[in-house]
């Protein structure tokens, strides 16, 4: 199912202030229900505990929550539209089919995985990117950087999907979108769009293991005979050049081989500066 519903299902119970809400509770469960006050927490003085709290097509729009602390509670198929969180904490909970459109954190507590099995990335695309926006700027100012680094992530993907929806809707032109899949597919691939440094790792990997392949299959075709005599000599010479180091004891002799490895040379710049860009962003988030 999607969360990109803008009303309540069925027939829900309208409630207008939160003690006539809490009488609502069956058995730990709220549902079907039209939350209409402004705060969800009377006296925003005191943390408001809700435990074991499971929230079933529930509304509540524009409600503000301040200085509420969820502790293993469930929202299923609620709408959150436009509403406020402040000096809460989320604790083991989890969002299921529930619409946060324009949904805003302030010094709230919260861990983005909470929301894995709450977005259809073919349907919800926008409003899920909005979220985990708002989740990534609430977390870095909280000095949690590790959440914050998987919201951006999460934000990232969202924004891939969307592109796909523009595209239906014509709001991007074909060009455009294949640009864009392209470049996000680089990124996501090689970096985890700058958040993954592992994959910077094994993308580096990966390139000198096969680079190393072609230049000891083609060794005479690049630097003629006696050159490179073994794979260890073509695994230095391709770290050497994907490194930029040029010591220039073996070098290609042959128009081909200049122009496959000045090619190398190139790759070698771009794997290298999406390292440090992964290390700088690590470290500023830090």
């Amino acid at each position: 199912m999607a969360a990109n519903k803008f009303s309540i299902s069925g027939k829900p119970t309208r409630t207008d202030s939160h003690d006539e809400f809490m009488k609502q509770e069956v058995n730990g469960v709220f549902e079907d229900i039209l939350y209409f006050p402004n705060q969800f927490n009377p006296d925003s003085s005191k943390v408001l505990k809700q435990k074991n709290k499971t929230f079933r097509n529930v509304s509540f729009k524009d409600t503000e929550f301040s200085n509420v602390s969820f502790v293993y509670c469930n929202f299923e198929g609620c709408l959150l539209l436009s509403s406020k969180f402040i000096d809460c904490e989320f604790i083991d909970c989890q969002f299921i089919d529930t619409n946060t459109n324009k949904s805003s954190f302030e010094r709230t507590l919260i861990d983005p995985a909470y929301f894995k099995k709450n977005f259809d990335l073919k349907a919800d695309t926008n409003i899920a990117a909005d979220l985990y926006h708002s989740l990534y700027k609430n977390l870095s100012n909280e000095r949690q950087p590790d959440r914050a680094k998987q919201s951006l992530y999460m934000m990232h993907r969202a924004e891939n999907a969307h592109l796909n929806s523009q595209l239906r809707r014509k709001k991007i032109k074909l060009p455009t979108f294949l640009w864009k899949k392209l470049t996000h597919a680089f990124d996501f691939l090689t970096s985890g769009y700058g958040l993954k440094l592992y994959r910077v790792l094994l993308t580096f990997v990966f390139i000198v293991s096969f680079f190393s392949g072609i230049n000891y299959l083609f060794r005479r075709e690049f630097f003629g005979d006696g050159v490179i005599s073994s794979l260890l000599d073509s695994i230095y010479f391709t770290l050497v050049t994907l490194t930029t180091l040029g010591y220039g004891d073996m070098y290609p002799t042959t128009q081909i081989g200049k122009l496959v490895i000045a090619g190398e040379v190139t790759l070698g710049i771009v794997v290298i500066s999406l390292f440090l860009t992964s290390i700088s962003s690590r470290v500023i988030r830090t």
